[in-house]
């Protein structure tokens, strides 16, 4: 499922409840409109950090640290993505690509990359890749940031985008076909897959998947792992891009390397079945 919005200043939701978990999906996207950092936005900033230098002050001042998680923070709320039903923010994880000056004009491109409901079923974390993107098209600033959002209802919750959970594994599993029997028919091992901070580890017997856990009893032969948007933008794109995101970095491996090279073919295929399992809930 992918779906993107532009939303303008005055645009979104009323303040009101906003969205509920059930509202947010992985794949959703949404743009706000541009933004003019200016010289209020750095005096704010010096005040605040405390941060003086030479280099973070005057007309040329570089804006990073927590300035431009606010100014994100800032645009995401002019999308009316959220109102009374957040419960709280959790975790940020941010990076700092380029400077930030007085004068730039950035916006901000957010993507659902997780949705899991709490044991307590009546909220859910929705976590969400934002990134700060000038007129050039460059991203500035980027990372994830998760919130606590109230549920409206029960469940159940798709798991086809769930990436890394057992629920995600076994329906993965689910749709490996006699090619991949065949691959793997001499092998045994465990195969983990990685996203974000989720890992699902499939126990692997003559081509067989024997167990599906978050984690197996002699742990993984080697574990495949990339964040959220990287696997999202894997199953979404037009064709199987595993080859290209791997040599160009966005995938990595932990454990064995050989055996990681000796199962690429078996890994086209997962890759495949997790494309097609994404499908099912576009």
């Amino acid at each position: 499922m992918t779906t993107e919005q532009v939303l303008r200043p005055g645009t979104g939701r009323d303040p009101g409840p906003g969205r509920y978990f059930e509202d947010f999906a992985v794949g959703q996207r949404f743009t706000s409109a541009y933004r003019t950092v200016t010289a209020e936005d750095l005096a704010d900033f010096t005040r605040l950090s405390g941060d003086d230098h030479p280099l973070h002050a005057g007309p040329d001042g570089i804006l990073q640290g927590p300035f431009g998680v606010a100014i994100a923070m800032g645009l995401l709320q002019t999308l009316g993505l959220h109102g009374s039903a957040v419960l709280g923010l959790l975790d940020t994880h941010w990076s700092y690509r380029r400077p930030m000056r007085v004068g730039d004009e950035v916006r901000l491109e957010l993507a659902i990359v997780r949705c899991r409901r709490t044991r307590r079923g009546d909220r859910g974390i929705v976590t969400r890749h934002m990134a700060l993107v000038d007129r050039d098209g460059v991203v500035v600033q980027d990372g994830t940031t998760s919130a606590m959002v109230a549920a409206s209802g029960p469940g159940p919750d798709p798991v086809g985008l769930a990436f890394g959970t057992v629920p995600w594994g076994e329906a993965l599993v689910g749709r490996l076909g006699p090619r991949f029997a065949e691959s793997l028919a001499s092998w045994d091992g465990t195969v983990g897959l990685r996203a974000g901070d989720h890992e699902v580890q499939l126990r692997i017997y003559r081509g067989k998947v024997i167990e599906v856990s978050g984690r197996a009893a002699t742990g993984a032969t080697f574990s495949l792992e990339a964040d959220e948007l990287t696997w999202l933008e894997l199953v979404t794109a037009p064709g199987n891009e595993f080859t290209r995101f791997a040599m160009t970095g966005r995938f990595s491996t932990r454990g064995n390397g050989y055996e990681y090279l000796r199962l690429t073919a078996a890994l086209h295929q997962i890759v495949d079945a997790a494309r097609a399992l994404a499908g099912e809930e576009a």
